[in-house]
């Protein structure tokens, strides 16, 4: 009974050996400075979807937070070149093959493991920074039709031009509206079709990785780079926008 009991605990330990030895490990893929962009961001521009459609605190308030949302945006394209290596706008542009490849491999339900964005979710990322940046640049330009609210620099253009950038501010909201369902259903599907929960890493800032797989080398920047470029960035807008 002994030897059968001795054997029975080993086994039992190499067994937990080798679950420990296969089970996924964490990975660290988002830095603290892109996940708290990714959120202020992501509250920013649904609140001004809202207050847009619908006129909640539109006066002041969504002329306020479109400044925040400028900020927000020059911020992220300069870390995107000297922050952490996960977040590089180069790394964002993949070639078009490569997404096509990741959109058929994705409905197929074969999730390929990235320390960073995706083939297409790079392209996601582009496409949501130009055209949310184009919404907030051309509503410093323009005013609402009744002139309630006048952006900081309305008047500079001639009338004709604030005239098509504000249609043009109209049209890419609902361009806008349209990305961020998509974005919504990719995460929806990744979680179903994949198993993938892409939330919870942009809060903690790691991703299980499978242990069979090789882990991808990445560096991440030292916080004072970033807080040096926070402070820069909301200190020049707070001046050219009249903050204080």
């Amino acid at each position: 009974m002994a030897v059968k009991s001795t054997i029975t605990i080993t086994e039992k330990r190499k067994s937990k050996y080798m679950d420990q030895k296969h089970a996924p490990t964490l990975v660290k893929v988002w830095d603290i400075w892109l996940r708290l962009f990714h959120w202020t961001f992501a509250i920013a521009v649904i609140f001004l979807l809202l207050s847009g459609e619908f006129g909640w605190f539109f006066f002041e308030w969504h002329k306020l937070v479109g400044e925040v949302v400028v900020a927000l945006v020059l911020f992220r394209c300069i870390w995107g070149f000297i922050g952490s290596s996960t977040g590089k706008l180069t790394s964002l542009i993949t070639h078009p093959k490569h997404v096509i490849k990741h959109i058929i491999d994705l409905f197929k339900g074969s999730i390929h493991h990235d320390r960073g964005h995706s083939a297409s979710g790079g392209w996601a990322v582009i496409v949501m920074l130009l055209l949310i940046g184009f919404q907030a640049l051309s509503g410093l330009f323009i005013a609402d039709e009744d002139e309630l609210i006048e952006g900081v620099f309305y008047g500079m253009l001639s009338e004709d031009l604030s005239s098509q950038l504000l249609s043009l501010h109209y049209q890419n909201a609902l361009f806008i509206q349209i990305i961020v369902v998509i974005h919504i259903l990719t995460i929806i599907f990744y979680a179903l079709r994949g198993g993938i929960n892409l939330v919870k890493p942009m809060i903690t800032g790691y991703i299980k990785w499978p242990a069979n797989l090789p882990i991808p080398a990445a560096h991440f920047r030292a916080n004072w780079v970033a807080c040096v470029l926070l402070i820069s960035v909301l200190g020049s807008l707070s001046w050219l926008f009249n903050w204080w």
